[in-house]
């Protein structure tokens, strides 16, 4: 049975005070439009301005409760504090903690957290867990670099955790740049399946150092410029993040609620892919849903590689991208046979979303490589480097000293991970917004080793 809830109406300043949080069981609700990336606000359902332009901003309380959150997110209506309006439909949702312990960030220190981070300095971090029907699972990593917008990666096995791991390195793939307040969302749809937020926090900059003894490798010794700000005054790590991101290497430290403390990742990008896409103005284009065939070993697209690209038949599917959907798409069969990925000429001029600003030159689709950076997140070989040829012994990374490093994770997917906000799953999501019989993608395989 679905309920509706109503929004307090206030102004800015009364929608900014502390929500109470509800112990009652979380309340369904429904959505009936695309809801993850925005479309174009060709199509709203708020009053025009005199001249045709976006939609006016309505206040929180006036939207239909069953789909603001879908409207929100494509840009169809505004409201003049996303925080309070976000928050208010997540309270709403938050499930009680399983037996196992888990990480969570309780809704008030969320809530501060996102606050001081609300100024062009902001370090604001967010990993969103995305099970997207066509490009499967994969983690979103936004880092906010501006007042309004963060640049984002798409990162197929979620963050490495274990520093022995075979499989150190993922493939990053730059995407939109994003709103920051779509680092609040969580949501589902039909056509952009279930979005939680995994982790979130602040973001700290580090020097990019150089190892003079070798080549570089997949640890954290890696190939880096000298810190040209050593001299000079301190600036803020969103300044840095953008000098970084010219550079095409960052040197990241996460402070989140589920990640370890210490816990260093190195972004590089690869010099093949510094280009630009060119821009698609031609038709829709189709994939024919495929037949039911015999029994036959489940499609993957791993083919054993850490970071695989995708197969021929979803080449260079934008991840955040979603069908567009017209009137006769009603049947979740059709949406995913026609599956439609043509992006506003705007959006992929600028690649960025209504609301957002490309000023750090971010260009979709460019691929990066992420590691762990073992030695700056408490960790050092146990073995000498110069007995490794010799003895032809493996190297064990293990905690510099007590209290540093941390116990190995993984990244287990949909099935497992919960949000670090509300501790739904990903089923928990599509639930609460009355998305049924939902498909994901087949064959996608967490990295355990």
């Amino acid at each position: 049975m679905k309920r509706a809830c109503s929004l307090e109406s206030s102004p800015e300043h009364e929608l900014r005070n502390e929500i109470p949080l509800n112990d009652q069981h979380p309340i369904l609700l429904s959505l009936n439009a695309p809801v993850s990336p925005p479309q174009k606000r060709s199509s709203t359902k708020g009053v025009k301005d005199g001249d045709g332009g976006d939609a006016t901003p309505l206040n929180a309380s006036l939207l239909n409760t069953s789909s603001s959150l879908a409207a929100i997110e494509a840009g169809q209506v505004k409201v003049t504090d996303h925080l309070s309006t976000i928050s208010a439909k997540l309270k709403e949702c938050v499930r009680p903690l399983p037996t196992q312990p888990l990480p969570q960030l309780p809704i008030k220190e969320w809530m501060e957290l996102y606050r001081r981070n609300e100024h062009p300095e902001g370090r604001h971090f967010v990993i969103h867990q995305h099970d997207h029907p066509i490009a499967g699972p994969h983690y979103d990593l936004r880092l906010q670099f501006s007042e309004t917008s963060s640049v984002s990666w798409s990162v197929m096995y979620g963050m490495p955790g274990d520093p022995n791991s075979q499989r150190l390195n993922r493939n990053a793939t730059e995407t939109r740049i994003h709103c920051l307040w779509n680092h609040l969302i969580e949501t589902a749809s039909h056509q952009t399946g279930s979005l939680i937020i995994w982790d979130t926090g602040e973001y700290e900059i580090l020097p990019y150092q150089r190892d003079p003894s070798g080549p570089e490798t997949d640890d954290s010794r890696s190939e880096v410029s000298v810190d040209s700000h050593v001299l000079s005054e301190p600036i803020s790590d969103s300044a840095k993040l953008r000098e970084a991101f010219q550079n095409r290497k960052i040197r990241l430290r996460l402070h989140g609620t589920r990640l370890p403390k210490d816990y260093t990742i190195i972004l590089r990008m690869d010099k093949t892919t510094n280009f630009a896409r060119p821009i698609r103005q031609g038709p829709k284009r189709r994939r024919r849903q495929s037949r039911p065939r015999a029994p036959q070993a489940p499609f993957t697209s791993d083919s054993g590689s850490p970071s695989p690209p995708p197969s021929k038949q979803i080449l260079r599917v934008d991840p955040t991208l979603q069908p567009c959907q017209s009137e006769s798409q009603n049947s979740p069969i059709k949406a995913h046979a026609d599956d439609t990925y043509t992006a506003d000429i705007e959006i992929q001029r600028n690649n960025a979303y209504p609301g957002s600003s490309n000023t750090i030159g971010s260009i979709h689709q460019r691929r990066w490589y992420l590691s762990l950076d073992r030695e700056s997140s408490g960790f050092e070989p146990t073995v000498n480097p110069r007995e490794l040829k010799e003895k032809g012994r493996k190297k064990t990374w293990t905690p510099k000293l007590v209290g540093q490093g941390f116990e190995p994770f993984y990244v287990h997917g949909p099935e497992y991970e919960r949000s670090v906000i509300t501790a739904r799953l990903g089923r928990d999501v599509l639930d609460d917004e009355a998305v049924e019989k939902f498909v994901p993608r087949r064959g996608w395989r967490p990295v355990l080793h």
